[in-house]
């Protein structure tokens, strides 16, 4: 009975330092691809027009999103 446990304890250890080797491979080649797409990609700058969204006013916004939200009310009632 000793043999046995002593063989599983043994297994054990040995699957958790394959799973531990192995998710310290995964971390380093996260890492590394990381830092070759850093370095590889270019960096963007954004346009100076790009936050025309962003530019209206919120009541505006609100507006518009009441009449959506209405309109899709009203659509789905129609349907059921």
């Amino acid at each position: 009975m000793d043999n046995l446990f002593s063989q599983g304890v043994e297994l054990a250890a040995f699957g958790m330092g394959i799973v531990f080797l192995f998710l310290a491979l995964l971390i380093l080649a996260t890492r590394l691809m990381s830092l070759l797409v850093l370095r590889f990609q270019p960096e963007t700058v954004p346009a100076i027009g790009a936050d025309t969204m962003t530019q209206q006013s919120g009541f505006d916004m609100q507006q518009k999103t009441l009449a959506i939200i209405s309109a899709a009310i009203m659509t789905h009632r129609k349907n059921n």
